[in-house]
């Protein structure tokens, strides 16, 4: 605690009432003098990222102290800064950092014959430096602002000196410097002097050789007076730069002010991100995550000095980053490093720290992130060089991190764009012949080729959905799927019990010949995108290829869902994310890029590259979910790469624009699924989904668009694709048993399958028995959860769209409840509703 015990000093007239010719008072306070204190409350995160900022924008470099006389320029430069700091109210007095110390008021000596008033400004700077000589603080104080009334006596004295306290038991603390002369020789010293210096020894101490002290500064004007306790740490310490060195020290954190400078920008974002945004961070938590250090939370980070404990940190951090974001090093433009909060310096390490939360799950708080490579090594020698450095930060401080911009202001987190990006044009394709389709058939190819694969497969698919297809550069088809059985199955065809069910994986399609790709081992095996907290998962959309740096590279959109209830339908989607593959590698990603989540849209229910769009952009389109009526969103990006959704613009119908901001996107349409696919067709862009205005509905539907953005409307009584026969919660899919608990969902186009005007299209057939038995559905038949495949004409008719009754859907997503659900959700598939009362 420092405490003014004049009034004088600050601001406040001290009023001897004597007149100095005939003698100076006692040294005995009167009535008029006042005590004050600095605030004993630690400061509030207003005032300290007032502070935080005002220190940016006005302090010295404090690095360039190399001479005296440099100190003492630096040390003009202070004084201003004192004279203008933001003082809490009432007071004149404070810390500015750990190398600077303020305080600044009025004296006044009054006497019958006129006063003189004076503004006193002291600075205290903080020493370091190789020798032991330099475990000390400098205080310097200066006079100036000079008033007079009447004709007063300049022969009056004003005097200073230090005195020392050792608060470190074995330590001596000892003070030089000082001076007293008469008030004329003070008016005439316009140089910035030396005055007082506090020495702390090193003695008997060990290890880093701390030592606390207190000082006070007195004054002797018409009354002693004096400024007490002001705290100082001096140490030894050879991992901060220079060997000996002292701090102001008031057991508060210090604040490292970090700024958003373009040479390590991403490390600031990433930052930002975990301080105000740690649910969207990596690695995902169970539980709402709560990640320290910034001054708002009141929870600093403190600084962990060994190497071992800091390699844990950088060690769990990394094998994080792979497990989200893939072999991430050098999979994109330009390489990157693992950047992690709190830093692997920190107790709060992702290794060492667990921030006091229970329950924990180990996710919870902290964040880890691939970053520029350049970017993240600038940043951390600007903490570890600089911030550790010149603030003396030992093992055991704790410390905020302020985010700022480089001009000091607040940082509010990346300056992504806003509002219109593009006006939305449509072509005209009003004399375009409507397409419809005809002569739908069952049991297309290459739905037997599946069925013969799971039934010898050793340890590859049985059954799975979502079923998308991309043809990769080396002509294999590559099927995608999102909940996938194992082989083998038993010799009567059915499923053992014990069958391996993960959430995603691929089959490679080589002819007739199918290859399972999937993670882990056969012994072992994993999902592709395995998940990496209890109670998540990852379920797959469409992809494309597209080429980065002159490779071929397969694209993968991936839904992160997660469970939040105890009830069977108690799970949502996190967010969405683009996984990089290797084609010759597809094990696992290189590169995970997560897409925005502020919407809530499942983005990748079909993708569209700009190989067929015929403008350049590739569309990638999602799903606003609702139990029915759900609705259709589109976004588009320049080029075929769809993992920089920093570039992605997002269609807003209504208005007629492509926006900037995932947000501001609108419903396209409505009725369609989760899944769905749109191809272009002489002319025309066919949408085909299976049709959401009815719960479980049978009908797979089309609609025609001139754009790959639409508008599309549906051919009233020409809009029936196919109608399957499996549709729930009572539709018949097994042959062997009807049990009356089996479902139809999700069909799409498969391009690479289709010829001409001969289409194939996929959908996905599932059961609400999720027991694990024998007797069980999925065991008992295992063709049950397998794609059924459809083979149908689109035949252009007589009709134009400009004659055809042409419906455009305009209702909203219906986001109650259907009006009754399943007692059961499925053991298996991509397939979720909103909670209902159970359906009789």
């Amino acid at each position: 605690m420092i405490t003014f015990v004049i009034a004088a000093l600050l601001a406040t007239a001290l009023t001897a009432g004597q007149d100095a010719d005939h003698g100076s008072s006692s040294g005995e306070k009167t009535s008029d003098t006042k005590v004050w204190e600095r605030s004993k409350k630690p400061m509030t995160p207003e005032e300290r990222t007032e502070l935080s900022r005002y220190m940016h924008q006005h302090s010295p470099d404090y690095e360039e102290l190399a001479s005296q006389k440099k100190r003492k320029a630096v040390a003009e430069a202070d004084l201003e800064t004192c004279r203008n700091a933001p003082y809490p109210a009432g007071k004149r007095h404070m810390i500015m950092d750990r190398l600077t110390w303020c305080a600044m008021g009025d004296i006044l000596y009054q006497t019958s014959r006129g006063s003189i008033r004076f503004r006193l400004t002291a600075l205290g700077k903080a020493s370091s430096g190789p020798a032991e000589a330099d475990r000390n603080v400098d205080v310097w104080i200066h006079l100036d602002n000079w008033r007079t009334t009447g004709t007063p006596d300049w022969t009056q004295r004003f005097g200073l000196k230090g005195i020392c306290h050792p608060k470190t038991g074995g330590v001596t603390c000892n003070d030089q410097g000082g001076r007293t002369a008469p008030l004329s020789e003070w008016r005439y010293l316009d140089d910035v002097n030396e005055w007082v210096t506090f020495f702390s020894p090193e003695g008997s101490l060990s290890g880093d050789k701390v030592a606390n002290s207190t000082f006070d500064i007195e004054f002797t004007a018409q009354e002693v007076n004096r400024i007490e306790d002001v705290p100082f740490r001096c140490d030894s310490a050879t991992y901060v730069g220079s060997a000996r060195g002292c701090v102001f020290d008031d057991d508060e954190p210090v604040t490292y002010r970090f700024d958003s400078r373009p040479e390590w920008v991403e490390q600031t974002e990433h930052v930002w991100e975990a301080q105000n945004t740690p649910d969207r961070t990596k690695p995902s938590s169970q539980y709402k995550k709560q990640i320290p250090g910034s001054p708002k939370s009141k929870d600093p980070l403190t600084r962990r000095f060994s190497a071992s404990d800091n390699r844990a940190n950088r060690d769990r951090s990394t094998l994080q980053c792979r497990n989200y974001f893939g072999r991430y090093s050098d999979a994109l433009s330009y390489p990157r490093d693992c950047d992690e909060y709190p830093y692997a310096s920190t107790y709060e390490g992702s290794a060492t720290g667990v921030n006091g939360i229970e329950p924990n799950d180990g996710f919870r708080h902290f964040s880890v992130k691939p970053i520029n490579a350049e970017h993240n090594q600038l940043a951390g020698t600007d903490l570890t060089a600089h911030f550790y450095v010149s603030s003396r930060i030992l093992d055991g401080d704790r410390f905020y991190v302020h985010l700022i911009t480089p001009s000091g202001g607040e940082y509010n987190g990346p300056n992504k764009p806003s509002g219109a990006a593009a006006p939305v044009t449509y072509h005209q394709c009003e004399g375009n012949a409507v397409v419809e389709a005809k002569q739908a058939a069952p049991k297309a190819y290459p739905e037997d080729v599946f069925n013969k694969y799971a039934a010898t497969t050793r340890n590859g698919w049985t059954g799975g959905d979502s079923t998308y297809s991309v043809t990769m550069p080396d002509g294999r088809r590559l099927w995608m799927f999102s909940d996938t059985f194992l082989g083998p199955l038993n010799d009567d065809g059915t499923r053992p019990t014990s069958a391996g069910l993960i959430n995603s994986s691929f089959v490679a399609q080589v002819g007739d010949n199918l290859t399972t790709i999937k993670g882990g081992s056969d012994s072992n095996p994993k999902a592709l995108m395995p998940p990496q907290a209890d109670k998540h998962w990852y379920w797959l959309g469409d992809g494309l290829i597209t080429t980065i740096g002159g490779k071929k590279k397969l694209q993968v959109v991936f839904h992160e869902w997660y469970k939040f209830g105890e009830g069977l339908w108690d799970f949502k989607i996190k967010r969405s994310l683009v996984a990089t593959f290797d084609p010759d590698d597809l094990t696992a990603p290189e590169w995970m890029q997560p897409l925005p989540a502020e919407a809530g849209v499942q983005w990748g229910a079909a993708v569209m590259s700009a190989d067929q769009s015929d403008d350049g952009y590739t569309y990638i389109y999602g799903v606003d979910d609702a139990p029915t009526h759900k609705g259709m969103r589109i976004a588009r990006v320049k080029g075929t790469n769809i993992a920089d959704p920093d570039k992605w613009q997002y269609l807003n119908s209504a208005r007629g624009e492509w926006m900037y901001g995932e947000t501001e996107g609108d419903n396209a349409l409505t009725g369609v699924a989760n899944e769905y696919s749109v191809t272009p067709f002489k002319g025309n862009y066919v949408l085909v989904s299976q049709d959401s205005t009815v719960a479980f509905s049978g009908k797979i539907r089309m609609w025609n668009g001139c754009d790959p953005y639409g508008p599309f409307g549906s051919w009233v009584g020409h809009d029936e694709v196919y109608q399957m026969p499996e549709p729930g919660p009572y539709g018949d899919c097994t042959e062997k048993e009807e049990d009356g608990k089996c479902f139809s969902y999700n069909a799409h186009v498969h391009p690479s399958l289709s010829s001409d005007s001969r289409w194939i299209l996929s959908y996905n057939v599932n059961n609400f028995d999720s027991n694990i038995a024998p007797g069980a559905a999925h065991y008992r038949d295992p063709t049950i959860y397998r794609p059924r495949f459809v083979s149908f004409t689109l035949e252009t008719s007589n009709v134009k769209r400009s004659e055809a009754n042409i419906k455009y859907s305009t209702q909203q997503p219906q986001k109650t409840a259907i009006p009754c659900r399943p007692e059961q959700r499925p053991l298996a598939g991509v397939f979720s509703l909103v909670r209902g009362k159970p359906c009789p």
